[in-house]
């Protein structure tokens, strides 16, 4: 009787628990759209979630969303639409816009809502486990019209600063099978798209009034089968992030696409952090992919690491980049390793991949083509890295500024080198490297009886500024 009675015990424990997730799995429909401003009706559908707990989900129903911002707090569930050509949701022009959100003044650190606090930014979720999935969100404003003018460091601009952004204390965040659009703006000089950042994983949620005090963000974020256009990066993580694991692609079957843009993979520092991103096909005029310093007031006390590997990299613009990796030389936190990528340089004096103030950075069986090129891996001020069985027999140098197909500069140290072919020219000017199975390049500085420095990178292209 007894082990009837515990068995009776353990039926009863386990039909209540599928009771129990039976009720939290909830779903929340937004109406059809209406045509003109379905922005109340998608905000009570985000809200009515929340209210819901773990496991809603809020369905989009096919046709085209228009909406002002939309922001949600604390949301553990799932967004979604029918699919990418079937749920578009399309931000109306002139947003009105009431902070700087990346700044040094009080006004900049109100926390983002969707009454008295309207960031620039379509769609923004703080905190939370959030799946995003199935639809399609396009910034179409024509120039100078996406927003109402707000200041960006301090100057006054026009435009979003996100199609889509994930902030907070703490957030795991899967995208999956989306499409953000922007649209060329010229009257935004220095970024010249109506939108920033495509999709924004970032550590900006305010703390308090005082300036960049910012919470840390932690968590996950990962981005699979999705498309990014014309934005000035397309993908995107930065701010205060801290223990968090970065996955952009991450198999074969779930690459990104990323295109017309300035830049395509915006990666910029973290502290304690894991990071993949493969299997991706992005391209930017000045780069298609980097991993730089964020502001000097965010300096990672821990590295994080970087695997690289089996994507497509396209510069499409003059002295644009591949890819490339910008350590600080004085508190370094990149600890990174680049393998089996194409890199495709489709313009002049143009770079295949850079390692810029690196320390241990492996590049290894990478292939890189382009013509009239700057080299295709520099080496530049980095030191205990390894360079080998690179493909570069497709790239060919410029003929006055190109300084060799792979170049090590005059401050890098203790680097290794090993050419997949040796006709494959080196140019190695660094102290204490080891050169091994390469054609040596000459050397245009000795050739005409000139010191032999460094030649430094036309229009480097650096990071997202914190203003134009």
């Amino acid at each position: 009787m007894r082990c009837i009675s515990i068995l009776l015990l353990a039926l009863f424990t386990c039909l209540s628990a599928a009771g129990t997730a039976r009720a939290r799995s909830h779903t929340v429909y937004v109406p059809p759209p209406n045509g003109t401003d379905d922005t109340t009706n998608i905000q009570a559908a985000l809200d009515a979630c929340v209210a819901y707990g773990p496991g809603c989900t809020v369905q989009l129903q096919a046709g085209h969303y228009f909406t002002k911002q939309l922001v949600e707090y604390n949301f553990h569930g799932t967004f979604k639409g029918m699919g990418k050509d079937t749920t578009i949701i399309e931000a109306l022009p002139n947003l009105l816009v009431e902070l700087e959100p990346v700044g040094s003044t009080p006004e900049s650190h109100c926390r983002p809502n969707n009454t008295t606090c309207l960031w620039p930014t379509v769609i923004l979720f703080v905190n939370g486990d959030i799946h995003v999935s199935d639809f399609s969100l396009y910034i179409t404003a024509p120039p100078g019209t996406a927003t109402t003018t707000w200041g960006f460091g301090g100057v006054p601009y026009v435009g979003l600063f996100d199609g889509m952004s994930f902030m907070g204390q703490h957030a795991n965040v899967w995208v999956d099978r989306i499409h953000i659009e922007g649209l060329p703006d010229p009257t935004n000089p220095y970024f010249g798209y109506n939108v920033v950042n495509a999709l924004h994983f970032t550590g900006l949620f305010p703390r308090s009034l005082t300036p960049w005090d910012w919470y840390f963000l932690s968590g996950s974020f990962t981005v699979r089968n999705s498309s990014f256009s014309t934005a000035f990066v397309g993908i995107s993580q930065d701010g205060f992030v801290q223990a968090s694991r970065v996955t952009i692609g991450g198999s074969p079957s779930a690459g990104n696409y990323v295109e017309n843009g300035y830049g395509g993979i915006d990666i910029e520092a973290s502290q304690n952090s894991f990071f993949e991103i493969s299997h991706n096909r992005s391209s930017g005029t000045g780069a298609a992919a980097w991993v730089v310093p964020w502001q000097p007031e965010f300096v990672p006390n821990r590295p994080s690491q970087y695997l690289i590997h089996d994507n497509t990299f396209v510069a499409t613009g003059q002295y644009g980049e591949g890819m490339y990796l910008n350590d600080s030389a004085t508190n370094p936190w990149i600890q990174a390793a680049v393998w089996n990528n194409k890199a495709e340089l489709q313009n002049t004096l143009s770079e295949g991949i850079g390692a810029y103030n690196t320390k241990g950075t492996l590049i290894w069986n990478n292939t890189v083509a382009g013509t009239d090129g700057f080299d295709a891996i520099g080496l530049y001020n980095a030191t205990h890295g390894a360079v080998i069985g690179n493909h570069v027999g497709g790239f060919t140098l410029d003929s006055t500024a190109g300084n060799a197909q792979i170049y090590l500069d005059p401050s890098t140290t203790r680097d290794l080198v090993v050419c997949a072919d040796p006709s494959d020219t080196v140019l190695n000017k660094g102290t204490n490297n080891v050169v091994i199975g390469c054609a040596a390049a000459e050397d245009s500085a000795i050739l005409s009886h000139t010191p032999a420095t460094s030649i430094a990178r036309p229009k480097f292209p650096n990071k997202k500024p914190s203003h134009p």
